[in-house]
């Protein structure tokens, strides 16, 4: 099955410039790297039984994901012929890198995958998707391939770390329907990564204020 189709475009969406999306795309590569290594972590600890080993699996899974998604925004850097490419990917601007530091050292591996499958992660795909919905498909012809394809192996990522932590995982960001609630501080954790992803300001505007 190929990549699904972007959204319709929104009317009034303003033109980007090579400047301005280099440094996006920029910033969903380090994010995207940043995740790689994180769960990369993560899946090399001892596992303190069978529950634990499965999360450490997950984690190995979605690190390759990651790494592979990385490179494939390396790769469609829209640079000038006197840029450094890497120079580009940089952290962006705002809270959610130091958010992601503390994230990286969570000494409990459940939490720390709760807080990636229902915090980060939902928050990534709603940025990928609004970039999609404003992106020209004259201009940004390849990076839309990206979008696409990343939206996909994120939403399939957060229906199988949910179904792992036992959580229900038809909805809407990775699925489609409801969340049990009420477990490992799900809305907490997701009302957090809403606003460090809005806070990220090089990152297209997603939840409504």
């Amino acid at each position: 099955m190929g990549d699904e189709p972007a959204p319709a475009p929104r009317p009034g969406i303003r033109w980007r410039g090579i400047d301005e999306l280099a440094t996006l795309v920029g910033a969903y590569c380090w994010v995207e790297q940043r995740i790689f290594a994180m769960t990369g972590e993560w899946a090399t600890g001892h596992a303190e039984g069978p529950a634990e080993a499965e999360l450490r699996v997950w984690c190995a899974a979605a690190s390759r994901r990651h790494g592979a998604l990385a490179a494939r925004w390396a790769e469609r850097l829209p640079v000038r012929a006197d840029a450094d490419a890497d120079a580009l990917i940089t952290p962006p601007a705002g809270p959610l890198p130091a958010r992601l530091d503390g994230l990286a050292g969570e000494p409990v591996l459940r939490r720390g995958v709760v807080a990636l499958v229902e915090g980060l992660l939902p928050g990534l795909v709603a940025v990928y998707d609004a970039h999609r919905q404003a992106a020209s498909p004259v201009s940004e012809g390849p990076v839309l391939e990206v979008l696409a394809g990343a939206h996909r192996v994120v939403a399939a990522e957060i229906r199988g770390g949910r179904t792992l932590l036992g959580e229900n995982p038809r909805r809407p960001d990775g699925g489609d329907g409801p969340r049990r609630e009420g477990g490992d501080g799900e809305a907490p954790v997701r009302e957090l990564f809403e606003r460090l992803l809005n806070e990220s300001h090089v990152f297209p505007a997603v939840w409504a204020s």
